[in-house]
């Protein structure tokens, strides 16, 4: 076969200053996903020689970073210093910063200037960066890539490149990464439509772990491995590259620590992305796992954004000002733009179209009417309850699903409409349902008001023997009133059955001041936000309420890929952008359509939001996934089953 020579600029990074050549060495560019554990799979290697190579991976591996890997001597290494370059150190400038910008590595750096092995940058200082002679070679492939005809089968291990694919989305797809595709194909430098590139060739499937022949390698999903003396779990983190959470779903007997000799199961570093997600960042393990459908994803996304509103005598932040339900679209939707580069980034091509409906049924009604929604996989909004109904009336006929964001309503929803935000009686059934499974044994006094006499007389009918707190004359509850109610033999469960601020926080403020000498339990409907509550007192007294969303703050990918974007924290309405899309978008790839996946993927979560879509009989799809949330005494909030 004829062969195709291709020149190829191979740079490498390690280099002695005195322009030695390393021969013992090659260099290694940490790519997304990658773990420690990955690596030293990869190189075959142990985490030892790894960490002394590079110590600064003790405090986590860095995307983009170069590490320094032990090469067997007939690797290519050989790369000489020509001249150096001086750079002068800016304020909050880091060696791993700098190192990147001149495509060299920290090693590199350090063996120039010596001093820096013993002390750290600072500003003002002058070093050298060194610059390496390049080095040109040939490449022999022996199998080029070809171009056949659409109609012409293609074998095992051969797939035709389509419209719209990328490397990262075909790598994705077959399971492997981009430099295990490009490993395959040697020529391959751009796709092009109808091109034929070589791929695994996928097995079949034993004990649910899928099998890839990778070349001629079969690699399983998961690895056993035998714990060795003085593992710790956050060690054990650290190697595999995955949370603990993700590690004891894995392997349930580590939950009470690891132990000398255990065999546990763990991502195996040769089998490409690992699909075990991190539940405390990420959430959607289950929908990862089971990505099957690459096809391109195309969403109306409707929401009032009133820009018919701007003109002269109108500016953006006037608008914004104005205009609650535009703040509150604009936040959403920037969530959504997350969520759509995310998917991107697992393969996923997904676009958006925005329609303003300015508030307006008659608005929505004339989009549909004016545009053609026979291309789209769903719509997403309108925000506005009215306006959402309205559009899934218009598209019922042609099966379009149409998601309802951050409202619901009471109306019997159209077949086609999913109502992503849980019912409020959700949230009270959530509640109840949790009290009347763990009540046996336990005191419990219901704290009420007249605002609310049903909310009272249903607690009354679930625990008839309930002390009950009620107002005087004077609208008002002793203080020796809530103390006397309590059991000091018995847990105390004090149940907020009341809707006046005043009552709550005189409950909170009498209960918690009694928590350390008696056992109390206080649980309400909400966090209470507004009320702006001592956290203190609610974790004394464990406050336990239901909610839509939990709260998981700025440690996680997406509040920090949002940072990055926008440079603000995002809000909860971004946030429920991001999941709303990250749902929808995953479930079409998981199952073909959002219909097919309400009725197989059941509950998922993502990062602050559940969805669990429930088909009532000739009516629509309500989410039936809420959280129950307890205060702790380190004032954490965790979530109770």
């Amino acid at each position: 076969m004829r062969n195709i020579i291709f020149i190829v600029f191979v740079f490498f990074a390690f280099a002695k200053a005195d322009a030695k050549v390393l021969q013992n060495y090659k260099q290694h560019v940490v790519q997304k996903g990658e773990t420690v554990f990955s690596i030293v799979g990869k190189y075959h290697i142990n985490a030892n020689e790894l960490t002394q190579l590079n110590p600064d991976i003790k405090s986590g591996l860095k995307e983009g970073s170069v590490l320094l890997i032990p090469a067997s001597s007939n690797v290519l290494t050989q790369r000489k210093i020509v001249k150096y370059k001086k750079h002068k150190v800016r304020r909050k400038e880091t060696l791993y910063g700098i190192a990147k910008k001149y495509e060299v590595t920290e090693l590199d750096i350090k063996e120039a200037n010596k001093e820096l092995y013993s002390k750290g940058l600072r500003k003002g200082d002058r070093i050298q960066i060194p610059i390496f002679e390049e080095v040109i070679v040939p490449v022999t492939v022996d199998k080029p890539i070809d171009v056949v005809a659409v109609d012409k089968p293609l074998e095992d291990g051969k797939y035709r490149v389509m419209a719209k694919d990328t490397k990262f989305g075909i790598a994705t797809k077959h399971g492997i990464k981009v430099p295990a595709l490009e490993n395959l194909n040697p020529g391959m430098k751009d796709l092009h439509p109808g091109m034929i590139i070589n791929v695994p060739v996928v097995k079949e499937v034993i004990n649910n772990d899928p099998v890839l022949n990778e070349g001629n390698a079969v690699i399983n999903k998961f690895v056993n491995y035998e714990v060795p003396a003085k593992m710790t779990m956050y060690s054990l983190e650290n190697l595999t590259g995955i949370t603990e959470d993700s590690l004891i779903t894995l392997n349930p007997q580590i939950k009470d620590g690891l132990k000398l000799g255990m065999n546990i199961k763990i991502p195996n570093p040769n089998a490409g992305p690992v699909n075990v997600m991190d539940s405390k960042i990420t959430g959607f393990a289950n929908l990862l796992d089971s990505i099957a459908n690459y096809n391109p994803q195309r969403f109306a996304v409707m929401l009032p954004l009133s820009l018919n509103k701007l003109g002269v005598e109108t500016s953006d932040d006037a608008l914004l000002r104005k205009e609650t339900a535009t703040r509150i679209a604009l936040d959403f939707y920037s969530g959504m733009t997350i969520a759509r580069d995310s998917a991107q980034s697992l393969g996923l091509m997904v676009s958006y179209d925005v329609f303003d409906t300015q508030k307006s049924t008659s608005k929505v009604n004339s989009i549909i009417n004016t545009h053609d929604f026979n291309g789209y996989d769903a719509v997403v909004g309108p925000l506005l309850a009215k306006n959402v109904v309205e559009a899934a009336k218009e598209l019922k006929s042609d099966g379009i699903p149409v998601v309802s964001p951050l409202t619901n309503t009471d109306v019997r929803l159209y077949k086609n409409l999913f109502q992503a935000r849980p019912d409020q009686a959700l949230l009270k059934q959530k509640l109840m349902d949790y009290l009347v499974a763990n009540s046996e044994g336990k005191n419990i006094i219901l704290v009420t008001d007249s605002k609310k006499p049903e909310l009272k007389n249903e607690y009354l009918r679930l625990f008839p023997s309930a002390k009950e707190l009620k107002p005087n004359k004077d609208n008002y509850i002793y203080k020796q009133t809530y103390v006397n109610a309590l059991d000091t033999q018995k847990e105390n469960w004090v149940i907020l059955a009341v809707d006046n601020e005043g009552f709550i926080t005189d409950a909170i403020s009498h209960y918690s001041a009694k928590a350390k000498s008696h056992n109390i339990t206080m649980f309400g409907y909400e966090n209470y936000d507004e009320f702006e509550l001592p956290h203190m007192r609610l974790g004394a007294l464990r406050y336990t309420y239901p909610s839509i969303n939990r709260d998981t703050g700025s440690d996680n990918s997406f509040a920090k890929r949002y940072y990055k974007k926008y440079k603000i924290s995002p809000n909860v309405y971004a946030t429920r952008g991001f999941d709303v899309a990250m749902d929808l978008i995953l479930r079409n790839a998981s199952s073909g359509n959002l219909y097919d996946s309400a009725m197989r993927n059941g509950s998922t979560t993502q990062v602050e939001n559940k969805f669990n879509y429930s088909k009532k009989f000739m009516a629509g799809y309500y989410n039936e996934s809420v959280y129950l949330l307890q205060y702790s005494e380190d004032l954490t909030i965790k979530e109770l089953e």
